[in-house]
């Protein structure tokens, strides 16, 4: 999946809504395939971690509270370097991480 680098806070919060749905949709499968997909089903708290870390990303870009470019990983880059093989948007968070680490393009 190619993604453009976000240029405004909009296109940055429609990334992170676009890796939430991704979110869903795997912890979805999950509920449906139960014990049948062994590795989605052990991953599925992994997954609610990182749809609570981007939600609350969310909320507090929205609120204003959020500072890019300050250099830092965000929160959930431990869990994406621990799990990245099952994590299929895993480049989604990379760029969100990338951005939020150097700031915007002007």
């Amino acid at each position: 999946m190619i993604i453009a680098k976000p240029k405004t806070i909009d296109e940055y919060l429609d990334i992170v809504d676009q890796a939430i749905f991704e979110i869903d949709e795997l912890l979805m499968c999950a509920e449906d395939e139960g014990e049948m997909d062994y590795q989605l089903t052990e991953m599925a708290h992994v997954y609610e971690h990182l749809a609570k870390i981007l939600k609350d990303l969310h909320a507090y870009i929205k609120d204003g509270k959020h500072q890019f470019a300050d250099g830092s990983d965000l929160a959930f880059m431990p869990i994406v370097k621990q799990a990245r093989n099952a994590i299929p948007f895993a480049d989604l968070l990379d760029l969100l991480n990338d951005v939020h680490r150097s700031g915007f393009e002007s």
